[in-house]
């Protein structure tokens, strides 16, 4: 069903009941589908079928081996510039 938002704030229980249900319910704004209100259920096969892993669990899945120390570039050098220049001395005053 479609709901225009005023009236879906005024009977939210009555889209929220029908939502369970199983209906999903479009809200409009001006005539313009803004949301769809579904089932936690349906969210839950249709969305989010399980739970999203962290940075570090994603890399340990990954089938193919990454070798990181490949992805860091080497340092550059400073070729031409002569020693570096000591600000401070080393021996105390």
């Amino acid at each position: 069903m479609t709901w225009a938002l005023q009236d879906a704030k005024n009977r939210f229980s009555a889209v929220a009941e029908t939502a369970a249900k199983g209906h999903p319910q479009v809200v409009t704004r001006h005539g313009r589908p803004l949301v769809v209100i579904i089932s936690y259920e349906t969210y839950r096969e249709k969305i989010s079928p399980e739970p999203r892993k962290n940075i570090a669990e994603a890399f340990m899945d990954c089938p193919v081996p990454i070798d990181f120390d490949s992805l860091i570039p080497p340092r550059r050098t400073r070729r031409g510039r002569g020693h570096p220049v000591q600000i401070f001395s080393e021996s105390a005053p």
